[in-house]
């Protein structure tokens, strides 16, 4: 499926992500430049918290981050501007779909650690499942001064 954003004239596939137990927590991977992208994101069953964070350097709300329910009766998207999103599914059998504005470039990846104190998320319930990937992810720490875009 190609979802046809167009953004910065690349176009990139439509990918479903499907996650089964409410409580899990997937995402808070990023693409550096020169391979930076947006994502636009719906739930197409369930009912997700989905989060972007500002990792933007030198941004006056550098750290801050902004959550909405997206939910398959809803209908609601969220367009993801090059920042940092992930999601921790209300409910279970959730389906998601993701557009992305660039292709995926493994080695330009980065990714933050959604249990990180100094993001001060306020996940909306217990976190039930996380991958061993996303637990990986290294806590920042004083001298990571955001993503040069």
């Amino acid at each position: 499926m190609n979802c046809g954003l167009g953004l910065d004239g690349a176009t990139g596939p439509g990918e479903p992500h499907p996650y089964r137990l409410r409580g899990t927590v997937r995402g808070m991977h990023y693409q550096l430049p020169p391979h930076a992208e947006m994502k636009l994101v719906t739930c197409l069953r369930g009912e997700v918290w989905d989060v972007a964070l500002d990792l933007r350097h030198g941004s006056p709300t550098f750290l801050q981050w902004h959550a909405e329910v997206l939910s398959g009766s809803n209908g609601q998207a969220m367009l993801i501007p090059r920042d940092s999103p992930w999601l921790a599914s209300l409910s279970d059998d959730v389906d998601m779909l993701y557009c992305h504005s660039a292709a995926y470039a493994g080695q330009f990846e980065a990714g933050l650690n959604p249990l990180d104190p100094r993001l001060g998320l306020a996940w909306p319930l217990a976190i039930q499942d996380l991958s061993a990937r996303d637990r990986a992810h290294p806590l920042l720490n004083d001298d990571f001064e955001g993503v040069r875009l």
